[in-house]
């Protein structure tokens, strides 16, 4: 499933096209200027998870539009090099990581629940980075990957709309954290499994 193709993403990529992607090429910046700044972000969620999921919230909203801009800004630009695919990838899953670990804060707050859900999100990072490459090994074989229901950018309101919940709720906090993690980690096996039900399709 492709978030960007929908109505809605199609309306937010259109925003970032006409606004804030031609800002940016007027200031001169690189697209892998825009990637190292989404990392950066990205790497301060687990902070702003320990602050306030409030800060969490926030900061995987800036990095995902950090992760939108590049692609826009390379194209616009036309500085698209297989090097800035590479790189944007990669930050891809450093993100990723950064991500569950900011949720991984939030379960600190209840000792009880340490190493479960420790172990809990760890499952949830490994089918993560399945998902991402298994479609990178099917393409790798000169195939295209267009199943699984968790791509990045479903992956990215998913995690966005978890950290709101958290963030509006704080009485019943430990419950949704246990609600979002249970339905992030089956959306994502089953995510892998149409993926390796895909390569089997065009493989075999």
């Amino acid at each position: 499933m492709d978030l960007r193709e929908s109505r809605l993403g199609r309306i937010y990529l259109s925003f970032l096209d006409k606004s804030i992607v031609h800002w940016l090429q007027r200031k001169g910046l690189r697209p892998n200027t825009v990637t190292v700044w989404g990392l950066a972000v990205a790497c301060l969620v687990p902070v702003g998870f320990y602050l306030t999921p409030w800060a969490g919230f926030i900061l995987i909203a800036l990095s995902g539009i950090a992760d939108s801009l590049d692609g826009f800004l390379a194209r616009a630009t036309q500085r698209q090099s297989a090097f800035g695919s590479f790189w944007d990838s990669t930050v891809d899953r450093a993100a990723d990581c950064a991500y569950l670990v900011g949720f991984l804060i939030l379960f600190w707050s209840f000792p009880q629940w340490r190493l479960a859900a420790a172990i809990s999100l760890l499952l949830a990072l490994l089918f993560t980075l399945l998902i991402s490459y298994t479609k990178a090994k099917i393409e790798s074989l000169g195939h295209k990957c267009r199943a699984g229901l968790m791509g990045r950018p479903l992956r990215t309101v998913y995690l966005l709309g978890w950290a709101l919940l958290v963030a509006i709720a704080p009485g019943v906090q430990l419950e949704l954290l246990w609600l979002g993690l249970g339905l992030y980690l089956a959306l994502a096996v089953l995510t892998v499994g149409q993926r390796i039900a895909e390569a089997r399709r065009v493989l075999l």
